[in-house]
């Protein structure tokens, strides 16, 4: 049987026929009869029953009555499901229906006016749609089948609607596509699971309460957390989406070469969970719009039950959203719901997808992953049997970020602004600056099964733990370096002195060399950087104020203006996680002393000395792989240097004014300055325990705006809260924070440790700029 066709008759079917109508006004009736009767073979017989499929609850005692009396037929009827399908586009079309089309009914299921308007311009507006047929005896077997595997008992004519709805609902989605591929009938598939019914039995066993009462919390449950898309629900929230993104990015988003393939052919074999970095109020909405427009299964995205407000709530959940609470673990019926519509899910290949860091990042890196998601998830296919999940990270990198100017003020010491309804409208509006362009990159994914034992009930801790930093480690990996990000990191590594565009593109050069040498991520525009390009994101981030530019002397100059360090940071932080290895080898090398095998040895604990003072801010490979991967790179900068450092630390020194580019400072002065910062608010603290980590922080923001009008630190960007809250996590590490003697000197000794590790990052800096000055003067000789 031809799956889309105007014939809606069956072939090879000698007796009476009823066609299921699904149609939902006069206009679909009239269409859907035309077509039954035009193609009519002499002498057939059929029925034709209407029901609203789409919309149960309106189907008529009529027609429930005129389906009954079918049933009793003697004559064993084949049933046969139709419906209209009305076309706006083909499923390789990824032109998303706009919020005007919504507002006028131009949509999948239209309006009867657009039905109108359509049938105007030809008969190619609309198909048949028909679903597999079946006899009233193979049905029959279906229900009875269907009772034994769920139990419980089954009205024959709710199954008929059942089945003819899920038939027919199977053969439109090759006619439109994966986008509207939604759970149907979600009730039935999840409480009915024989799983689900063995776990309340089991329940009330041990607590004493009634099924009767276990079954009803438990659809309670799932009808508070569940989403129930619908086609218009998923349009809706393409159409906000795409109406947002397109106001300040360019609409043409920058993937990997067959990224949306890749995902495309897993989404057909796996159940899959989207976990995507968060940097922007956009992130949610974006990724939905790309799932839609690209024709890929839509996504189901967790979110807090504090989300689900009168409105809002309503079009997240009608478009995917599903809300939990922030605490379950006490919850038995709820816990058994919950594992049972995500095993689900996956089983039926809907994709989940959540924020990997929980919240959005203030700094632009990479923040610790949340567990407890991963932990839920990663239990719901804790049995032998369950498909295998794939955790499959998502890095969302833009330009620019609209919220930038917020996570300044917070870094800074200022409070979150409140989210309310005014605010939305004021950020849209917002969104109207020149933001550059959206690149999407997905990971590799995680495999759970590697990663776990299926026989143990629950995933252990270090199990979870390590899921969370591979994830971490592949999304690194695949986050690609910008060109605003190589601008930010030369503009930011001169401080707010200003420079030349041909000072800046000689930078930019040495930095684009060693990142092709390394084989770093980088976006389209890096790939294909030239002077005009770079010239383009210069205006772009002079008119949002990331930097400022002086065109009235003998050549333009660019700069840091005052108090946009941590902005400008923001961008730069999307690239340093390439860069910390070869920053920790060079300010690693100041620290050599030794000769020979000693140097060597000397040069590795300094470098694992200083991995562990930034664990809090970047994600490390262990001991000895990191040191592999920290020989590799240098290998690649300076392949001599093993013979420099086994000479002492005068040939080691040597040797550093030959690598190009020196990374040290560039990358870890902002955070060895914060700590110093830090350092000296803490020692400045009464002798007692430090209880007010919110006041240190403070302390520490009051003294660093000081050092900067000083001129004692780089910049302001290290004047941030995020920079000292991990400074305090070092701190903690050490038993700074406590009473007593030992703690006081502790401090003392902390904080003249920073000073040496601040001097040697000096010296670093003044390497590069002698360096610079040579060039200068070469060329103006």
């Amino acid at each position: 049987m031809q799956d889309t066709r105007n014939n809606p008759w069956p072939e090879s079917v000698s007796g009476p026929i009823v066609f299921i109508v699904d149609s939902i006004n006069r206009t679909e009736k009239r269409l859907l009869e035309d077509a039954i009767r035009k193609h009519q073979p002499a002498g057939a017989t059929y029925h034709v029953v209407h029901r609203q499929l789409r919309q149960a609850k309106r189907s008529s005692a009529r027609t429930n009555t005129q389906l009954l009396e079918l049933t009793k037929s003697n004559d064993n009827p084949y049933f046969v499901p139709i419906r209209i399908c009305w076309q706006t586009r083909s499923p390789q079309n990824i032109a998303g229906i706009s919020l005007r089309d919504l507002v006028t009914g131009n949509r999948e299921y239209p309006g009867w006016i657009q039905q109108q308007l359509r049938l105007r311009k030809g008969s190619d507006s609309h198909t048949i749609t028909v679903g597999n047929g079946a006899s009233l005896e193979q049905l029959k077997e279906s229900c009875s089948q269907h009772v034994l595997k769920h139990g419980g008992t089954e009205n024959l004519v709710k199954f008929i609607d059942r089945s003819a709805f899920l038939a027919i609902e199977k053969v439109e989605r090759k006619t439109k596509g994966a986008r509207y591929k939604i759970p149907q009938l979600l009730s039935d598939e999840v409480i009915r699971k024989p799983s689900v019914i063995k776990a309340l039995t089991e329940l009330s066993q041990s607590s004493g309460r009634s099924m009767d009462s276990l079954i009803k919390e438990a659809k309670l449950c799932l009808d508070e957390m569940s989403a129930k898309p619908t086609t218009l629900g998923t349009d809706l929230f393409a159409a906000l989406g795409r109406f947002m993104y397109t106001r300040g990015f360019d609409k043409n988003i920058d993937y990997a070469d067959g990224d949306i393939e890749r995902i495309r052919k897993l989404l057909a074999e796996k159940p899959v969970a989207f976990l995507f970095t968060h940097k922007s109020h956009i992130d949610g909405f974006l990724l939905m719009t790309i799932f839609h427009d690209q024709n890929l299964t839509p996504l189901h995205l967790f979110g807090g039950i504090n989300m689900n407000m009168p409105g809002f709530g309503l079009l997240m959940r009608r478009s995917g959203a599903i809300f939990i609470r922030r605490s379950f673990q006490n919850d038995a019926v709820y816990k058994i719901v919950f594992k049972n519509y995500i095993d689900y899910l996956g089983e039926k290949r809907f994709p989940l997808m959540w924020a990997l860091e929980g919240t959005r990042s203030r700094t632009g890196k990479l923040m610790p992953p949340r567990y407890g998601l991963i932990n839920y998830v990663v239990s719901a296919y804790m049995r032998d049997d369950a498909p295998d999940l794939i955790l499959m990270p998502v890095s969302i990198i833009y330009d620019q970020v609209p919220e930038v100017a917020d996570y300044d003020a917070i870094q800074a010491g200022g409070k979150k602004r409140p989210e309310s309804a005014s605010w939305f409208m004021e950020y849209i509006s917002g969104l109207k600056n020149p933001h550059g362009k959206i690149h999407v990159r997905f990971g590799e994914g995680v495999t759970i099964s590697e990663h776990l034992d299926r026989s143990s009930p629950t995933p252990q801790t270090r199990d979870i733990q390590k899921i969370a930093f591979e994830l971490a480690v592949d999304t690194n990996n695949v986050t690609p370096i910008t060109v605003n990000s190589l601008i930010c990191y030369v503009i930011l590594e001169h401080g707010h002195k200003a420079i030349t565009f041909n000072e800046l593109h000689t930078d930019i050069q040495e930095l684009m060399q060693l990142i092709n040498m390394l084989g770093f991520s980088t976006t389209t525009d890096v790939q294909n950087l030239d002077e005009a390009g770079i010239r383009k994101c210069l205006l772009e981030l002079d008119t949002t104020g990331v930097i400022n530019t002086f065109n009235d002397g003998i050549e333009s100059v660019y700069m840091l203006p005052m108090d946009a360090g941590r902005t400008a940071a923001y961008y730069r932080n999307g690239l340093i996680h390439f860069f910390i290895t070869s920053a920790i080898a060079d300010l690693a090398l100041l620290a050599v002393s030794e000769t020979g095998d000693d140097a060597i040895a000397q040069f590795h604990n300094e470098a694992l000395k200083l991995r562990d003072m930034f664990k809090y801010e970047f994600f490390f490979e262990g001991s000895s792989a990191f040191i592999v991967l920290l020989e590799r790179e240098l290998d690649q900068r300076a392949p001599e240097w093993r013979d420099s450092v086994k000479q002492g630390a005068k040939a080691t020194r040597k040797m550093l004014t030959g690598i190009a580019p020196i990374l040290g400072h560039g990358t870890l002065r902002p955070f060895i300055e914060a700590y110093l910062v830090l350092a000296r608010a803490l020692r400045m603290q009464a002798v007692g325990e430090i209880s007010d980590q919110k006041q240190l922080i403070n302390h520490a923001l009051t003294l660093g705006k000081q050092r900067v009008l000083q001129k004692r630190i780089h910049c302001e960007e290290s004047v941030s809260g995020s920079y000292f809250e991990n400074a305090i996590k070092i701190a903690e590490n050490q038993d700074l924070l406590k009473a007593g003697d030992d703690a006081v000197a502790g401090r003392q000794r902390w904080l003249e440790e920073l000073r040496a590790i601040s001097a040697n990052v000096r010296f670093l800096a003044s390497i590069a700029d002698a360096k610079r000055l040579a060039v200068r003067t070469q060329l103006e000789q």
